[in-house]
This record gives C-alpha cells, structure tokens and sequence, in this order.
C-alpha cells in the first residue's frame, strides 16, 4: 500500500478519506475536468477518480497532484474546522526545511525534498556544496486558494538553468544577499529588497558569494500565484523561452 509520508500520517487510508474529497474540491474551484487534471499530471483518469473517492494514491503521484492544483500536501491535511476557515495561519513551529536543490555532487542519501531540519545540518550541507538551496512551505493555503508561499535558504551557485512556470512572483530577500537572474537581466537584492516578475521568463535564485560569507545562508520570502491555462502552455513547451525583445522590452 503507498505510504503518504509526505503527510506525514502513517494512517495511509485515514489520510485518503481527507485528501480525496479535498483534491476535488480544488480540481473543481478550478474549472478542471478529471480528464484534464489526469493529463496534466501523467496519471489515468481511473486513479484520480479513485483519490477523489477517498482511496490511497502512491506519494510522488500525490506531489504531483499538488503541484498541478497550486498546492503542497501538509494544505490538504487540515483540521476540517481549519479548512473551512476563511483565513490559514501558519505558526514558526510548523512544517519543516526540505532539500530543494540539490547538487550532482550530493551523497545518494539526500535527496530532493528531504527533511533536514536542524540549521546547523543545512549550514553544513550548504557548505560542503551538496545542497544549494532549502525550502520551508508556508501554510497559505485558504481553501480553493492560490496564493502559495515559502521561505527558502540559499547556498552558493545552482547546477540547474533555472525556473519557468506560469503566473506571477514576487522575492523579497531576508537576510545576505541574493543574487536574481531572469532572462539575460541579473539582479542583486539586499534585505529589504524585492522584485516581482511574471514567472514564464526563465529565471534563478542564487546567494551572492561575492559579498557574504559562506558560513550564513541568504534567505528570500517567495510568494507566487500560478495560472491555469498558460501552465498548459508552458508544459507543451517548456524549453520555449520567451525573450524580453519579442515583447519590445
């Protein structure tokens, strides 16, 4: 049976009844049809109808639900009376720091979306090169909402290209100093510092290790709403890049 780690409940199918009914009610509030949720996230329309009706789905199949209705699972676990408020309060104790880039040169043990929650263990991979960038997920997600947010901790260059998905973004940074990159313009944010940007240009988060030392993280605030139908697009082509001059920028 699929265990829902990512939840974290062991109680695989008490957790099911909650999720189900909730992964619908999002796939409905956005004008989703099974049939087109099923292809955007590569499953058959049978297995998201039975996640719906309350059966267990295997963990990364769930990720990726939750990716494609704007959402992170811990949202989708709620309290009923929490879910059905008309506001999300998140407390600092809540939720944990996972591995959110990770390099080529980490040991098999880590791996993407790990928890790793002591500072000193993150400052310590951060340091060692193993992991560029950590993630803690903010719980901002009203019901049927799509405002998302998070905070994440940086170390170093990324390994990868970049980032494009659809909606809008905005950074704002906390502590050290960030270095932006979106299509050919690249930016430096000190704290205080924010930029928003429409999120279809390719774009990267990276600590700026000119100016700050390695020892402390440069840690940003992302907060970011996604769009449905230019997500479809962009998944059609995501290796299309949309150039500032096509725009007459």
């Amino acid at each position: 049976m699929p265990k829902l780690s990512w939840v974290g409940c062991d109680d695989v199918e008490a957790a099911a009844k909650i999720v189900g009914p909730r992964i619908k009610s999002l796939r409905q509030a956005r004008g989703l049809t099974i049939r087109r949720l099923a292809e955007r996230v590569g499953v058959s329309k049978n297995t998201l109808l039975r996640l719906e009706q309350g059966f267990p789905v295997a963990e990364p199949t769930l990720v990726r639900l939750c990716n494609a209705l704007q959402t992170i699972p811990p949202n989708l676990m709620v309290s009923d009376e929490n879910w059905n408020l008309p506001y999300r309060v998140h407390r600092g104790a809540s939720g944990s720091w996972r591995v959110a880039f990770r390099k080529e040169s980490a040991p098999r043990r880590i791996r993407d979306f790990e928890p790793i929650e002591p500072e000193a263990e993150r400052i310590r991979l951060g340091n060692l090169g193993f992991v560029s960038g950590f993630l803690h997920n903010l719980d901002s997600g009203i019901r049927n909402g799509k405002l998302q947010s998070a905070v994440v901790e940086l170390y170093g260059n990324q390994e990868r290209a970049g980032f494009r998905h659809s909606g809008e973004e905005m950074v704002y940074c906390l502590q050290g100093r960030l270095k932006f990159t979106i299509s050919s313009h690249q930016l430096i944010l000190e704290p205080g510092d924010s930029v928003t940007f429409w999120s279809r240009y390719r774009h990267r988060y990276e600590s700026d290790l000119d100016s700050v030392s390695s020892i402390e993280p440069t840690r940003m605030l992302m907060v970011w709403i996604e769009d449905e139908e230019e997500a479809l697009s962009i998944k059609r082509d995501e290796e299309c890049e949309i150039g500032y001059a096509q725009e007459g920028v």
